[in-house]
């Protein structure tokens, strides 16, 4: 088994959230299955038409961050929070808790 090399400790958890991009216009539900103050692990329906930068909404949470993919599979993407990016549709997004 792989030695666990990340900073953070994750939590463990079936949190529903949105993938928010082009300008908030496209919305795609997913799952959060682990979290931390870096990032976090989300399930899709399927990977395709995801952008590697976009929003991740947490409603439960009242939390929205940056995201950029690190690396996915057609169900699965792990994904870094960035403390802000420019958004090509928009203004530049910082995270909002």
């Amino acid at each position: 088994m792989q030695e666990d090399l990340r900073s953070d400790r994750r939590r463990h958890m079936l949190l529903p959230a949105k993938i928010l991009f082009n300008d908030r216009q496209s919305v795609i539900d997913c799952t959060i299955k682990n979290l931390s103050s870096g990032g976090a692990l989300l399930n899709v329906a399927s990977r395709l038409g995801i952008p590697d930068h976009f929003t991740l909404d947490i409603p439960r949470l009242e939390e929205r961050h940056p995201c950029r993919i690190v690396w996915s599979n057609m169900f699965e993407i792990g994904v870094s929070f960035a403390p802000c990016f420019q958004n090509p549709d928009g203004p530049e997004l910082h995270i909002v808790r």
